[in-house]
């Protein structure tokens, strides 16, 4: 079975979109920081790196990570989301 995370911020609009469009997916793993990275935690900036979406997250969420690919930005994730559809 292929591993799929959302990495989204708090109050950040278009992860907020994509979460409501996932929502009845159970096969995607949602995982939300704090909005402001200087909140995050040790295993939160563990996690960002491991996944390599630390960098991502800091200049666009939501961040889309399929089996080590990634899907930036909400568009993107839209795109992938309609082309794999469940």
């Amino acid at each position: 079975m292929s591993e799929k995370i959302l990495f989204s911020l708090e109050n950040c609009p278009k992860c907020i979109q994509i979460k409501e469009i996932i929502k009845d997916r159970n096969d995607i793993k949602i995982i939300t920081f704090p909005h402001n990275i200087a909140d995050w935690n040790e295993k939160q900036l563990k996690d960002t790196e491991n996944y390599d979406v630390f960098n991502d997250l800091q200049i666009t969420a939501p961040v889309l990570w399929v089996d080590g690919k990634k899907f930036i930005g909400y568009l993107r994730i839209r795109k992938w989301l309609q082309d794999n559809e469940k």
